[in-house]
C-alpha cells in the first residue's frame, strides 16, 4: 500500500470513529487528540487498526505519545518505509 492510501485509510478510520465530517481532518498536520477526534481510550483500537494496515505488530513499549499528534507523525512513526504514490509498485 502506498503512503497516500495509508494516509487516506488512517483519516477515514479516525473520522469514522469520531463520527466527524471530513473537514474536521482535512490536513495531515491537524491535531487528532487535541481536537477531540480520538480519546485516549480509542488509542488501543487505533493501534490494532495500524497493525492491520502495516500487516505487522507494533512495539507498544516503544510508542511515544506524540506519534498520535497528527497523520504526519503517524506516518513517520509507523509507515516510514511505505512507498510514495509516485514510486513504482512491484
Amino acid at each position: 500500500m502506498d503512503e497516500k492510501s495509508i494516509r487516506d485509510e488512517l483519516r477515514m478510520w479516525i473520522l469514522d470513529r469520531a463520527g466527524a465530517e471530513a473537514d474536521r481532518l482535512s490536513g495531515d498536520d491537524q491535531p487528532i487528540l487535541d481536537e477531540g477526534l480520538l480519546s485516549s481510550l480509542d488509542i488501543v483500537e487505533f493501534i490494532l487498526f495500524i497493525e492491520s494496515v502495516r500487516e505487522e505488530e507494533v512495539d507498544i513499549e516503544a510508542i511515544e505519545p506524540e506519534v498520535f499528534d497528527c497523520i504526519d507523525t503517524l506516518i513517520e512513526a509507523f509507515f516510514a518505509d511505505a512507498p510514495s504514490a509516485s514510486e513504482p509498485q512491484g
